[in-house]
């Protein structure tokens, strides 16, 4: 086992100013990724210089790309991902297509090749749109090309094909993936929770966290009224709104979870804002080298407390889960809601680790977006650089004068959740659609399910789950049931919906 040295991991002047050298000493990840975008936009930095440092690049971003097109006048190239067998399927499209009868030819190829085909067939594929035996369908799942096949048989509403899709058992050995296979559950439901129950248990076996596992064992009560799968849900490690609901439905109370903070209360000997010392530590986290219970107590401090939690989470497989109430310091200025949903959305967003970065460089604790970070300095009149971001109690007073905004139009935690994570223009949009959040045998459960934008939609149900949570350990108590049944009443929820009474 590696000795644990803190002092391995290099502090990164979070200045604007950067040179060529400081970003060839940082590993490549996202993390020098930031900063190369950083250094693309400095003044003072070359063309030579932005054509050296492209080579540093990790991966490849709109952001980057602008900066370096701004400064050199060319595009960062990016990795495009071609499936070998393109050509081969593509010609014998063309050569199906010549056919007097497609249909029958399409019939005679192999099974891989019939799905493949069909996929790359375009407009032409409503010449395929004929009834399927269930037989036949089955043998095409057994090819990973079937989850393209069914979603382009969706959205050109082939409907013989989809009537044998939804009428077929999915079979053991098929390659429809979890996330399709939910859907077609979902389909499926209000005609035929049987058959929808079906989709279900499939996804079930193809769950590859917990969360993915509750969903499907939710749905499978839902469809089926087997209440030992609403046990099963009831009774999971994960503090998830599947679990919640369970528990509100077996009239039980939630249970308290972990809320360890670090016990240390000096100041940690290393920058908890710092990226690239972020970067160096999720290297060892995820090296599979170190003892990750012993890597830990090197950072039980309570400033670093998200670092300490976060590596006891991986160290306990994700079944420890923590729930640390931090920077009370800032949150005492705010109600408890107000503080419960700042948690609730650090928790999701960042785990917690200040110094946190994403793919598209939402930065900090509470993970802002660059532009939102400028409107929000002008709003509250300050002078702030985006590195600022990375001292979680600014990111955290940024984050509630931008609550103060969501929440003039959004009143339910649900859609605050979807306005912090796709914009607040997406989530008007989504709650205006006709079809969600109404009346009906599974709602609000089944429109919670249909939000197209797959992100906001997990999103919004682990930050409206970890609300709950922070709500009860506040003692603000709400039922995760209430917050969902005023879904379907437009007054309690937003001012976007036509209908301002019920």
């Amino acid at each position: 086992m590696k000795k644990i040295v803190l002092t391995l991991f290099a502090i990164v002047n979070l200045s604007y100013a950067l040179n060529l050298q400081e970003l060839k000493n940082m590993p490549k990840c996202r993390e020098r990724d930031f900063f190369i975008w950083r250094f693309l936009q400095q003044k003072d930095t070359t063309k030579k210089e932005a054509f050296e440092v492209s080579k540093l690049i990790f991966r490849v971003n709109s952001k980057l790309n602008s900066a370096f097109y701004k400064k050199t006048g060319f595009k960062l190239k990016q990795k495009s991902f071609v499936y070998k067998e393109n050509k081969y399927y593509k010609k014998l499209a063309i050569k199906l297509l010549k056919q007097k009868d497609i249909y029958s030819a399409w019939l005679n190829l192999s099974d891989k090749d019939k799905v493949n085909v069909f996929n790359y067939l375009g407009r032409e594929r409503k010449l395929l749109n004929k009834p399927i035996d269930s037989k036949l369908y089955n043998r095409l799942t057994k090819y990973s090309a079937i989850n393209s096949f069914i979603k382009r048989a969706k959205k050109e509403n082939l409907n013989y094909i989809l009537k044998t899709i939804y009428n077929t058992r999915p079979t053991s050995g098929n390659k429809i993936s979890y996330e399709n296979l939910m859907k077609l559950g979902f389909d499926t439901i209000k005609q035929n929770k049987k058959s929808a129950s079906y989709f279900f248990y499939a996804a079930r076996i193809k769950a590859k966290d917990r969360f993915s596992a509750d969903r499907a064992n939710f749905w499978i009560y839902l469809s089926t009224n087997r209440k030992k799968y609403l046990e099963y849900v009831a009774k999971t490690h994960d503090f998830n709104i599947y679990k919640l609901i369970a528990l509100d439905k077996m009239n039980l109370p939630y249970p308290k979870p972990l809320t360890t903070v670090g016990k240390n209360k000096n100041h940690p000997p290393f920058d908890i804002k710092d990226p690239i010392f972020w970067a160096r530590l999720k290297q060892k986290i995820f090296s599979n080298k170190y003892n990750l219970y012993e890597l830990a107590k090197k950072f039980n401090y309570y400033e670093a407390t998200g670092y300490y939690t976060y590596i006891l989470n991986k160290a306990s497989k994700d079944k420890k889960q923590y729930f640390p109430i931090l920077y009370t310091d800032v949150l005492k200025n705010y109600s408890k809601d107000r503080a419960a949903m700042i948690l609730a959305i650090a928790r999701q967003e960042s785990r917690f680790v200040p110094a946190s970065i994403s793919s598209s460089f939402a930065v900090g604790l509470m993970q802002f977006m660059p532009f939102l970070v400028k409107h929000i300095a002008k709003v509250r009149k300050e002078s702030v650089k985006l590195e600022d971001m990375f001292d979680p109690r600014i990111s955290i007073k940024f984050a509630n004068t931008h609550l103060n905004y969501l929440n003039k139009w959004l009143y339910n935690p649900l859609f605050v959740a979807y306005a912090y994570n796709a914009g607040i223009g997406y989530t008007r949009r989504l709650i205006r659609k006709k079809n969600l959040f109404n009346s009906g045998e599974f709602e609000p459960y089944l429109s919670l399910e249909l939000v197209g934008n797959t992100q906001a939609n997990i999103y919004a149900k682990k930050v409206l789950a970890n609300y709950v949570i922070y709500k009860m350990l506040l003692k603000d108590p709400v039922k995760i049931s209430d917050i969902l049944d005023e879904l379907k009443h437009p007054h309690l929820t937003d001012r976007f919906r036509k209908n301002g009474l019920d």
